[in-house]
């Protein structure tokens, strides 16, 4: 039987990446991205944003120079678990408010290569 194939924008895959963030007029914070999708991505940090924060991030894209920088929101908080089980490290959900066409069409195709793989 066929799988059903999910649209890409719900399709959350692994895309581990060091990142760039920027909270106003705050200092730049390295973190990490976990995975990725048109409407958001997962950030690994330690230091918790506060809830609906905008902040700007920056990251390199998958074989490429070239960076990708996309504003947001902070949409959900993750800290850290006092038993952690097989999930997200601490961090914060990260929902795109600015994604260009470009990047769109950038983090779609990655979407899409990842799931013919799979």
């Amino acid at each position: 039987m066929p799988r059903e194939r999910r649209s890409t924008a719900t399709v959350r895959i692994p895309f581990v990446r060091r990142c760039s963030l920027w909270f106003g007029e705050a200092a730049e914070v390295s973190a990490f991205l976990v995975n990725i999708n048109v409407l958001g991505a997962y950030v690994a940090i330690d230091d918790m944003p506060t809830l609906g924060q905008h902040l700007r991030c920056s990251f390199r894209l998958p074989g490429s120079e070239r960076r990708l920088e996309v504003g947001g929101i902070v949409a959900w908080n993750n800290p850290k678990q006092q038993h952690p089980v097989h999930s997200l490290p601490p961090g914060f959900g990260l929902s795109f408010r600015d994604l260009s066409d470009d990047g769109r069409t950038v983090i779609e195709s990655l979407v899409a290569a990842y799931e013919t793989r799979r």
